[in-house]
């Protein structure tokens, strides 16, 4: 029987990244995904900057800002009706790079282009493959196998077998709803914000509108180019309408030649969905925002979009809720994405959650699948623990943008938006409202037993990702850390970091990983450590630190050329491995939280006996 380690049902984003970070773990696995090609709808249009970051752990970052999109620029939310231009009461600047990650706030992509871009990724690794047409009949699980049935592209029956199977499939999938649900596991309302509704969400394509396909347009008179009249009428910033009567949200999404636009209104009760998403019922919903008041625009009177000028792409309703299962794993099956949990819109938090869920199972089958391994359902419990705490980070986030969204009593919208203005003219007080849900930092996991970190040892927290350059080198080009550390060669799946704070320093970071290898190596590699100098006044190497150590960049960032071909880096702060990371020695996990930060060749030794005990699975 063909027998591979993980079987993954769903090649949609959080299937393909959990494929591309196991090929990269080296870890055997097949997509079965019954679709023959990517979908070519683009559903989900927001990532944040986690999101981003795995992107670029995926080995696809060349591809983010070139192919599948763009930043998103500001998140402005406006009271009222009918005009995009208002000024916003709120605004989250998302340009900036200070959330920790090395990464705008968010981006705004095409998900088919994002999708082809990570089975790009899984094809580089040969323990991966997809097997498109392929649609799951049957799972069952003896304890120590699970074995699928599944129907190929040319209508064969099939079967597979894998130490574990992963879910992936979506919230109608055959995992939960076929498998699952009838043992138990179900999908249940949170209970902290339990809005549902039906939204209409539609997708646009803009033809621009030229002098010559459109003479009499007014604003050609007034100098406009083709490309400023779809800035006038499609703002680049993405908008939160808290309109009372109607809420909605709209923005731009892919990169901006591609003209794609997206707005999403709620449906009132007693309207129907279906009948919302016709055109007639968009257009009366949706063209008065895309209308320009002639007093702001100095026009003799009010000006529509030329309808002529748009394309259809969707036109659908939607349920949004905020659900998550409460189990993610029976014996060898595990959920996750859609499939563990849904998020309503107003965070942009659905694909990001189920990359987070990605990257940190990806390592844990890693360990669940080495041969002397069994207390699988211990780490699976872990896993849950973890990435349930950080859903409640999101959907704070989400609850947030959705409370202003979605308010209606014309009071209490009153008193929120002169509150919030008058807070937001202390100029640091409108920086922190800017942050938006970069609010409360990096993430930080609370500890509970079996979650594999030492929380005594600065544990549990996500490592901040900052520019370097290698030292000794003529390179010019800001490197990301991530890329050093989880660079082309590394084999272990835990790596060492070293933080240095002056190259002096070298030498006794060598003696002390010196008697780490003696005594307990473990899970580490010691020659595989990473370096790192964080002194601003440190500009040139001497052949103490030159081939081995890299130095974090500061205010060398102010010059374009070091970060050229990256988006420009806003509110970059090469400092925060200083301030946040407490000790020289870091172990990391793969999906970038850290394991345990030491000072001493004996805390180092006594972290890494801690992570061999932790995966030992005995």
């Amino acid at each position: 029987m063909e027998t591979t380690d993980v079987i993954i049902c769903g090649c949609g984003p959080t299937g393909a990244m959990l494929s591309a970070y196991l090929g990269q773990q080296s870890v055997g696995n097949i997509v079965l995904e019954k679709e023959l090609e990517i979908t070519q709808d683009p559903r989900g249009i927001a990532l944040d900057e986690d999101g981003i970051r795995m992107l670029q752990g995926a080995g696809v970052y060349d591809k983010i800002f070139t192919e599948i999109g763009e930043k998103m620029g500001y998140f402005n939310f406006v009271s009222g009706a009918n005009n995009l231009h208002a000024t916003p009461f709120l605004r989250f600047n998302y340009n900036t790079v200070e959330g920790g990650t090395g990464h705008p706030g968010f981006m705004c992509h095409k998900q088919p282009v994002l999708e082809r871009c990570l089975r790009d990724a899984i094809e580089q690794h040969s323990k991966s493959e997809i097997r498109p047409g392929s649609t799951v009949q049957s799972i069952s699980d003896d304890g120590a196998y699970v074995y699928v049935t599944y129907t190929n592209v040319e209508a064969e029956q099939k079967t597979l077998r894998a130490r574990f199977f992963v879910g992936a499939d979506g919230k109608t999938g055959f995992t939960r709803k076929r498998y699952l649900e009838p043992k138990g596991i179900t999908m249940e309302t949170d209970k902290k914000f339990k809005y549902e509704a039906t939204w209409v969400a539609l997708n646009w394509r803009i033809a621009l509108p030229t002098p010559e396909s459109h003479p009499d347009f007014p604003l050609w008179r007034l100098g406009y180019t083709p490309d400023q009249v779809y800035d006038a009428f499609f703002p680049k910033d993405f908008t939160f309408i808290c309109n009372p009567d109607r809420p909605s949200v709209c923005g731009r999404f892919g990169l901006r030649n591609d003209y794609l636009w997206r707005f999403e209104f709620v449906v009132k009760p007693g309207e129907d969905g279906y009948e919302m998403a016709k055109y007639e019922n968009v257009k009366e919903v949706v063209y008065p925002y895309l209308t320009l008041r002639k007093e702001q625009f100095s026009l003799s009177k009010d000006l529509a979009f030329p309808e002529d000028c748009i394309e259809v792409i969707r036109s659908r309703p939607f349920t949004f809720s905020a659900r998550s299962c409460n189990k993610w794993s029976l014996g060898r099956v595990l959920l996750c994405g859609d499939a563990a949990h849904v998020f309503p819109p107003f965070g942009g938090q659905g694909i990001a959650s189920g990359f987070r869920d990605a990257a940190s199972l990806a390592w844990r089958l890693a360990v669940a699948c080495r041969p002397n391994f069994h207390d699988h359902e211990k780490l699976f419990e872990a896993w849950y623990t973890e990435r349930k705490q950080q859903l409640e980070q999101s959907l704070a986030a989400t609850i947030v943008n959705g409370n202003l969204c979605n308010e209606r009593s014309l009071v209490k919208i009153f008193l929120r938006d002169w509150s919030l203005w008058s807070q937001q003219l202390i100029p640091s007080w409108r920086h922190w409202f800017e942050l938006g849900q970069r609010q409360e930092g990096l993430t930080k996991y609370v500890w509970s037993p079996g979650m594999p970190f030492l929380p005594e040892l600065g544990g549990g927290k996500i490592f901040p990702q900052v520019f370097c350059l290698p030292c000794g080198s003529a390179a010019t080009k800001a490197v990301f850390t991530d890329d050093v550390i989880f660079g082309k060669g590394k084999t272990a799946l835990f790596p060492l970091v070293v933080l240095l704070r002056a190259e002096s320093e070298i030498e006794n970071a060598r003696r002390d990983l010196a008697d780490l290898e003696k005594e307990h190596q473990g899970e580490l590699r010691v020659e595989e450590a990473s370096y790192f100098i964080d002194e601003p006044s440190f500009t040139v190497c001497t052949q103490t630190s030159q081939g081995i150590a890299y130095r974090i960049l500061h205010t060398e960032l102010s010059n374009p050329s070091i970060w050229g071909g990256l988006p420009e880096p806003i509110g970059y702060d090469g400092s925060r491995l200083r301030r946040e990371v407490e000790g020289r020695y870091v172990i990391l996990r793969p999906d970038r939280f850290i394991f345990a930060t030491c000072n001493t060749s004996v805390e180092l030794v006594h972290a890494s006996r801690s992570l061999s005990e932790a995966l030992s699975g005995l």
